[in-house]
């Protein structure tokens, strides 16, 4: 799962650099401080995705990259402490886009699979 997670990862920010994903983020200072803290926090849990991946990669790769067996055990440590936070953001996460849905933003979860409105 861990390679997989990795491999997203690089797609996504790959995606980041296209005219479509750049567009999420310009005009910036004309969103609301809602839109602002919210497109901050897709930043950091993507960071966050980021440090997974890499810290499991140092963690099965730890020999050939020249860390100690305890240096690994420190890694891991943080990766689980991390994990554990992840594992309490998503579904409340899940929870605030049914009552974003339900509420304010019509078309929100329709939106992320799509890819949103199109600019003409």
């Amino acid at each position: 799962m861990g390679y997989t997670l990795a491999a997203l990862l690089i797609w996504r920010v790959i995606l980041f650099f296209t005219e479509s994903g750049k567009q999420n983020y310009q005009n910036l200072k004309e969103e609301t401080f809602y839109k602002k803290m919210l497109k901050l926090g897709y930043i950091g849990i993507h960071g966050i995705l980021i440090f997974m991946a890499i810290s499991r990669l140092l963690i099965n790769f730890y020999e050939p990259l020249g860390l100690t067996k305890e240096g690994a055990q420190d890694i891991k440590e943080i990766h689980e402490l991390v994990f554990n936070a992840v594992l309490i953001f998503v579904p409340l996460h899940i929870i605030g886009v049914f009552i974003a849905e339900n509420q304010n933003e019509k078309g929100i979860f329709s939106d992320m699979v799509n890819g949103g409105e199109k600019s003409l």
